[in-house]
């Protein structure tokens, strides 16, 4: 078996572990980061139709103001994304901003690419294609995790580890106490699949919508490569149509469009909800609905103008399932917490939207995200950043979302790499001093007026 030291081990490269990998590097560490997939972004960049949201829901109450909840790393990428040709920026809802007010839609491939170069221009150790099989520890600390890739079995010790795998793996099997959500108890969380549909006449298709009074949501903007406004974000309501009698409509859609003639993402087929630690649900998931993306392009072209020739093609590499296991940690979110908007002596963060339409941040604002909420229950030595930071329904509808997850990520890095560099825990880092490092680093940590 192969040994490896370094200060900071991230397990995980999606959101959260991307952020925190950078913010470790940055902060002086030696930092390795490991993910079983052969690019970085995780589910945020192959299932989500945007970063959403850097700002507050401020369309959900008339004449509330706009406020900007995340920066830092989070922005960093958007801007180093739209500089390379994938994306456009932050984009104004033009109909359903009550729900989302804002949206950052990036281009899947160019992200990928412009996160492994940040990774790498600062010093990241970056093992893909790597996968967490263990863990040793003893006494509530970390000894080594255990890896496995095609070089065979591999050990890395670090002074502080940093847990972004989305279910909690690194945690859980250093024995931090987790709840998991077994299929049919509350709290599971189905699989979701996006894919590109590609072939399309954006404008044909919304004027079709439009005069059957069938758009939720809608945005345009100019997309790299472009000159005027087109198509960025569309929502169908597919309820209206199934009641008009079309039986094989999903049961929602949401889509961002980031090239011409095609929808990058379409959002509208779920699996469950199902146990996301189970291989043969993951397996049934996979199965069902890969035919069910065909299922849909199909009624495409048969429903839609502007569709008749289109065809689904660029599907998520697996399924995305949203819930796994809940890390229990130090302090845990409630939704009164996040509904109630409540702030915190020890927030590295603030979030304003819930991925819930019944459940919104009362008057439009934010609530914080503390320190605590990322230091698991019995670990001296390990953070937790990402989906699995809340065991509360509802507030895991707000903290598993991508630009939520950066924000934690940023902080985790930060807060990890004073831990190594001071040998001390997690627990013992001055989080009055973390504060203002994340405030130096552009980090927002309570709501920032923006006006329209």
């Amino acid at each position: 078996m192969e040994r490896h030291e370094c200060d900071v081990l991230v397990a995980g490269g999606g959101m959260a572990g991307i952020a925190a990998a950078v913010a470790s590097a940055r902060s002086g560490a030696e930092t390795t980061l490991i993910d079983n997939a052969g690019w970085l972004g995780g589910m945020g960049i192959t299932g989500a139709t945007g970063l959403h949201s850097f700002f507050n829901v401020f369309d959900a109450v008339p004449g509330a103001a706009r406020t900007r909840v995340v920066g830092g790393i989070a922005q960093e990428l958007v801007d180093r994304v739209a500089a390379r040709g994938g994306g456009i920026g932050h984009v104004r809802m033009e109909r359903g901003g009550d729900f989302v007010s804002m949206l950052t839609p990036v281009e899947p491939e160019v992200f990928k690419v412009v996160a492994a170069e940040m990774c790498r221009e600062v010093g990241v150790n970056l093992l893909l294609h790597t996968t967490l099989h263990g863990v040793d520890a003893d006494a509530g600390r970390i000894v080594a995790a255990r890896l496995w890739n095609k070089a065979g079995a591999h050990e890395i010790t670090a002074a502080v580890y940093i847990d972004c795998t989305g279910d909690g793996d690194l945690a859980a099997y250093a024995g931090a106490p987790h709840t998991t959500f077994a299929a049919g108890e509350h709290g599971a969380y189905s699989a979701g699949f996006t894919f590109r549909l590609c072939n399309v006449d954006l404008a044909a298709l919304e004027a079709d919508l439009d005069a059957r009074g069938l758009v939720s949501q809608l945005a345009h903007a100019v997309k790299p490569g472009m000159s005027t406004p087109d198509l960025v974000r569309l929502g169908i309501n597919m309820r209206k149509l199934r009641d008009e009698g079309v039986s094989e409509a999903p049961g929602y859609f949401l889509s961002s469009s980031l090239r011409p003639r095609e929808l990058t993402y379409c959002n509208c087929i779920n699996h469950g909800p199902n146990d996301g630690l189970d291989p043969a649900a993951l397996t049934n998931a996979e199965l069902d609905l890969r035919q069910r993306m065909l299922s849909v392009a199909e009624m495409f072209r048969e429903q839609f103008a502007g569709c008749e020739q289109c065809y689904a093609a660029g599907p998520a590499p697996t399924a995305g399932q949203r819930r796994g296991r809940a890390i229990h940690c130090d302090y845990e979110l409630s939704q009164d917490d996040c509904t109630g908007g409540r702030q915190f002596h020890d927030q590295i963060a603030c979030f304003g939207f819930i991925d819930n339409g019944r459940h919104f941040v009362e008057d439009a604002g934010a609530y914080g995200v503390p320190y605590r909420a990322l230091v698991p229950q019995g670990l001296d030595n390990a953070l937790i950043a990402g989906r699995m930071m809340t065991v509360d329904l509802v507030a895991h509808n707000s903290t598993r979302n991508t630009a939520c997850c950066l924000a934690g990520g940023e902080a985790a890095g930060t807060a990890a790499a004073v831990a190594a560099a001071d040998d001390t825990t997690p627990r013992e880092v001055d989080v009055e001093a973390l504060r203002n490092t994340l405030r130096a680093n552009g980090a927002i940590l309570e709501p920032v007026p923006d006006p329209l």
